[in-house]
């Protein structure tokens, strides 16, 4: 069996279904990218059990195989090659399923160990649910949530992206239990009943990286336990988080009686700073006065710092603990020059967000103070 293309032609989607293979597995059937080729036509999958990549390429062929090749050999042959013309030929072992792919360019000749498979009848999943979006736009929610997907394994529901659909609008929520995200996308969706799945975090790692295109298409099976992503030639699917994702309304605070508005660059800064005193990596914020002071220091060393910023607040002084590193990624995940901050005392959750004109909830970041020592 002979195939004939190019290094790039079959680069470009190995490296992109690799993704789907873990750096580390006990189980030799998640080490392998799957060939299956027909006239005209190669197909590439990869898995890890729970999430699989899917490409397609065009080829010169009339031949039909179904291969398996260790992926990482593949990966690195193929990334330590230029560009050029590339031609597989495929042998089989007598009364064997194992194989060689023969790989020859202008450079010379190579020679990798495959096995042959039989072709795999997939389960077809029923998507009674799919909608185009803007791949922009979704990326955007995407990276608005994920960092504060928890990491624990005992919590299984929050090392995911609770996904709300409803109308005309998408959004997107995370939590680790210390910070919370609630990020809303307007679209040109309408979902008349709402939806609500939760996508693993690395899930949606993965597709930060395969999104390319323009738009791209999410599919939601009838039975709610996985999720497809359509990116031009690419499938990406994968299993749901199927436990139930806790009461994030429960714990945004409704109520502040206390504002900030502050420079959020500035702020930033200054917590990036100052938290490098602290050790523990706590910082105390007082407000005051139209001031806004952050204090750290290292008990053990008797380093300290502090600095004073301007800021337009409304309220009665505060005293306030927090992670310096919760606080420097929520402004990292902020776009606007000028942030609100809202308040209420030492031990509510304190709200992070863009400082618009009109109330504007569509981004919210929520981080829970820590106690401090005075």
């Amino acid at each position: 069996m002979n195939l004939i293309s190019s290094i790039r032609q079959l680069q470009d989607p190995v490296n992109k279904v690799v993704q789907a293979i873990p750096s580390k597995t006990m189980d030799v059937r998640y080490e392998n990218v799957h060939l299956s080729i027909e006239p005209g036509c190669l197909t590439l999958f990869a898995t890890d059990g729970e999430l699989s990549i899917t490409a397609k390429s065009e080829v010169e062929t009339s031949d039909t195989a179904n291969i398996g090749i260790n992926a990482r050999t593949l990966q690195d042959f193929l990334k330590s090659m230029y560009d050029t013309s590339v031609s597989l030929l495929i042998e089989r072992q007598e009364i064997s399923d194992h194989g060689m792919v023969e790989i020859t360019t202008d450079k010379g000749q190579y020679k990798i160990a495959c096995l042959f498979e039989s072709k795999t009848e997939k389960y077809e999943k029923s998507y009674d649910i799919s909608l185009e979006l803007e791949t922009a736009e979704f990326l955007d929610l995407i990276q608005k949530t994920t960092f504060a997907c928890s990491v624990d394994g005992m919590r299984p529901a929050m090392m995911g992206v609770l996904f709300e659909l409803e109308g005309s609008t998408i959004t997107g929520v995370s939590t680790d239990g210390h910070r919370l995200v609630r990020c809303r996308k307007n679209s040109s969706i309408d979902i008349v009943e709402k939806q609500k799945i939760v996508v693993p975090a690395r899930v949606l790692s993965i597709l930060q990286k395969l999104a390319q295109h323009e738009s791209l298409t999410l599919c939601i099976d009838a039975d709610r336990r996985f999720v497809r992503f359509i990116i031009g030639n690419i499938l990406l699917d994968a299993a749901l988080i199927v436990e139930p994702y806790p009461n994030y309304d429960a714990v945004i605070p409704l109520e502040h009686d206390k504002h900030v508005i502050i420079n959020r660059a500035m702020l930033y800064d200054s917590v990036k700073r100052v938290g490098r005193f602290s050790s523990i990596g706590d910082i105390k914020v007082l407000i005051e006065d139209q001031r806004l002071k952050v204090f750290a220091e290292n008990t053990n060393d008797g380093e300290a710092a502090q600095e004073d910023l301007s800021c337009i607040y409304v309220g009665e002084a505060i005293t306030i603990g927090f992670n310096s590193k919760f606080i420097e990624a929520a402004l990292a995940h902020l776009d606007d020059n000028d942030i609100r901050i809202e308040l209420k005392s030492p031990t509510t959750a304190v709200i992070f967000k863009p400082n618009k004109e009109i109330d504007d909830d569509k981004l919210i970041i929520l981080v829970m103070p820590v106690r401090i020592n005075n």
